[in-house]
C-alpha cells in the first residue's frame, strides 16, 4: 500500500507538472529555495559541532523545538497541507484509514517541506556526533523528530478544519489563529529585545528558551542528545519516552480523523444543513439593502455571504489580522518599542487588502461557469468584489486605526496614519483587481478543508502574490513620501490625505476597468484555471 499511493503521488504530481510550465517551473523555484536553506541550516548545524556541548544543546534543542512548532503554525496559517492525495477520495474503496496511513505519511513528506526537514533533521547527527552516546542519540532522535513535525501538522491541520467546517466553532477558531500567531510573534519580539544588550544576555535567553523548550511537546525528541551530552541518562529516558508516547498518540489521532474522512467528508453534510437553516429572506434583505440592484451589486452580496460562511475566506482573515496586531502590542509591550511604529500599524493591514482581492476569484472554483454563461462584465465582477472585500476590512481599518491611537497616544500623527491606510487599501484593492485577472489558480473547494493545497496553485498564487504587493507599494510611493515629510513638515500631512485619496481612487477605477475588459478576454482561461484539481 505504501509503495502505491507513493506511486500515485508521483504520477499525479508529474502529470500535473505535464500541464503547465509554471508548475514546473513553481516546483524549480521551490526546490531551489528549500535548497538554499538547507545548506544554510546544514553549515550551522556542521560549524555547532565545533562549539562547547552546552551551546549546541541550547541551540538545537531550541531551533529544532521552533522548527516542529513552525510544521504547525506554517501549516494552519500559510501554506496548508499537500493535498494532491487527497484520503476524501478513497471514500468509495474498499480501505480502511490503517491501510492508508503509512502511505499517506510517506508520500506527505515528498516536497520541498518534507524534504527539506529531512535533511536539516539529519544535520543533528553532523552536529552530535562527538562520540558513541551522542551520535547513537542523535540518530534515534532525527526520524522520531521529522514524525512529530509531519504528524503535528496533518493533525493539527485536520483537526481545525472540522472545527472551521462548523458554524458554531468556526468564528472561535479564527480568533484563536490570530491570538496564537500574534503571541508567537510578539513573544520572539520580546526575547530579542532581551538579548540586545550583549552576548552574555543573549547566551541567558538561549538557556533559558532551550530548558522550556525541551519540557514542550515540540522540544522532548530534540533535547535527547543535550541530556545524553551532560549524562543525564534517567532525563534523557524520560524524555524518550514523552516522544514516543507523543508520536503514537498523535499517529491514532490522525487514524481517528482519517475515518472520519473516508466516512463523512468535510465537504458534505453539516456545514450545508446549518446554511439551509438559516432565515434566507432576513439576511437575503439585510445584503440586498447594502449594494445597489446592479450586477456589480449582485457579485457584491454573493461574495460577501462567502466572507461570512467559507472557512477560506475566515482562514486567510485570520492570517492578515496576524501582522498588524503582532506591531501594535509588540512595540507597546515593548519597554524599547517605537510607539510611532505601532501607530503606523493599521497600514500594513490597508497593504494587504489587494491580496484579498487579487485572490477572490479562484475561490469561486467551477461556481465561476455563472459568470461566463450568464455574460457578466468582467468590470461588474471586479467591482463586486472590491465592494465586499472593502465591506470586510473597512470597519477592521477604523477600529484598528483608533485602537493603535489611543495605546500610542499619538493622536497628532493620525492623519497620515489614516491617509496611508485609505491610499494603500484604495490602491491595493485596485491593483489586486487587475492581478486577480491575470493569475487564477484551484483553491479547496468551498466546504472543504480550508487548508490544504494541491500542486496546482504555488507558482501562480506566488505570483499574485507578490505582484499585488509590489505594485501597491510602488503606486503608493507618493503618498508614502509626503507622510515621511510630514514629520517635518506638518501641513504636508493633509496634503498627503488629499493625494492618497485621489490616487487610491483613480487606480481603483483603472483597475477595476482594465481588470475588467481582461476578463471579458479571458474568461474561458480563467474558468479552466479555477476548476483544474489534480487527483
Amino acid at each position: 500500500m505504501v509503495a502505491l499511493i507513493v506511486s500515485l503521488k508521483l504520477t499525479l504530481l508529474k502529470n500535473s507538472l505535464k500541464r503547465s510550465v509554471w508548475r514546473t517551473v513553481g516546483l524549480i523555484v521551490g526546490m531551489l529555495y528549500a535548497l538554499g536553506l538547507v545548506i544554510a541550516a546544514l553549515i550551522g548545524l556542521l560549524a555547532l559541532r565545533l562549539a562547547p556541548a552546552e551551546l549546541t544543546a541550547d541551540v538545537t534543542v531550541l531551533v529544532f523545538s521552533l522548527l516542529t512548532a513552525g510544521w504547525l503554525l506554517m501549516s494552519l496559517l500559510v501554506f496548508g497541507v499537500d493535498e494532491t492525495v487527497d484520503p476524501a477520495k478513497f471514500a468509495l474503496l474498499p480501505v480502511r484509514a490503517r491501510d492508508l496511513l503509512p502511505g499517506l505519511f510517506v508520500s506527505g513528506l515528498i516536497g520541498s517541506p518534507g524534504v527539506a526537514t529531512v535533511l536539516v533533521a539529519a544535520g543533528l547527527v553532523v552536529s552530535w556526533s562527538r562520540g558513541l552516546g551522542m551520535t547513537a542519540a542523535a540518530l534515534l532522535a532525527f526520524p522520531i523528530g521529522v514524525a512529530t513535525c509531519f504528524l503535528l501538522a496533518r493533525v493539527g491541520t485536520t483537526a481545525l478544519s472540522s472545527f472551521l467546517s462548523s458554524r458554531r466553532f468556526r468564528d472561535s477558531a479564527v480568533v484563536l489563529l490570530v491570538l496564537l500567531g500574534a503571541a508567537i510573534g510578539i513573544g520572539a519580539n520580546l526575547v530579542g529585545s532581551a538579548a540586545r544588550p550583549g552576548s552574555l544576555e543573549l547566551r541567558q535567553v538561549l538557556a533559558g528558551g532551550a530548558a522550556i523548550a525541551g519540557w514542550t511537546p515540540f522540544g522532548w525528541v530534540w533535547a535527547i542528545p543535550a541530556d545524553i551530552s551532560r549524562g543525564q541518562w534517567l532525563q534523557a529516558g524520560l524524555r524518550l519516552v514523552l516522544a514516543l508516547g507523543l508520536v503514537t498518540v498523535l499517529w491514532v489521532i490522525w487514524g481517528y480523523l482519517l475515518d472520519k474522512r473516508l466516512t463523512e467528508p468535510v465537504e458534505g453534510g453539516d456545514a450545508s444543513k446549518k446554511v439551509n437553516k438559516v432565515s434566507v429572506g432576513t439576511n437575503a434583505s439585510l445584503v440586498e439593502r447594502l449594494y445597489p440592484a446592479t450586477p456589480a451589486g449582485a457579485v457584491a452580496g454573493r461574495s460577501l455571504r462567502y466572507w461570512r460562511r467559507d472557512p477560506r475566506y475566515l482562514a486567510g482573515m485570520a492570517a492578515v489580522l496576524i501582522a498588524p496586531v503582532i506591531v501594535v502590542v509588540s512595540q507597546v509591550a515593548n519597554p524599547d518599542g517605537s510607539s510611532a511604529v505601532a501607530a503606523f500599524a493599521p497600514v500594513l493591514l490597508g497593504s494587504l487588502v489587494g491580496i484579498s482581492v487579487a485572490q477572490d476569484l479562484s475561490y469561486d472554483g467551477t461556481a465561476l461557469w455563472l459568470h461566463v454563461a450568464s455574460g457578466t462584465r468582467g468590470a461588474d465582477d471586479r467591482a463586486g468584489r472590491v465592494m465586499s472585500t472593502l465591506t470586510i476590512f473597512g470597519p477592521v481599518l477604523v477600529i484598528l486605526v483608533v485602537v493603535s491611537m489611543v495605546l500610542t497616544g499619538l493622536w497628532q500623527l493620525v492623519v497620515p496614519v489614516v491617509a496611508l491606510t485609505i491610499a494603500l487599501t484604495l490602491i491595493g484593492a485596485g491593483v489586486g483587481s487587475f492581478v486577480g485577472a491575470i493569475w487564477q489558480w484551484p483553491a479547496p473547494p468551498p466546504g472543504a478543508n480550508p487548508f490544504q493545497k494541491g500542486s496546482n496553485g504555488g507558482l501562480p498564487s506566488l505570483l499574485s502574490f507578490s505582484a499585488a504587493a509590489l505594485g501597491t507599494m510602488i503606486l503608493a510611493l507618493p503618498t508614502i513620501v509626503l507622510a515621511i515629510a510630514s514629520f517635518w513638515v506638518g501641513w504636508l500631512s493633509y496634503l498627503c490625505l488629499v493625494v492618497g485619496v485621489i490616487s487610491g481612487l483613480v487606480v481603483l477605477k483603472l483597475g477595476i476597468d482594465y481588470g475588467g475588459r481582461l476578463l471579458d478576454r479571458r474568461w474561458p482561461e480563467a474558468m479552466l484555471s479555477v476548476s483544474e484539481r489534480t487527483g
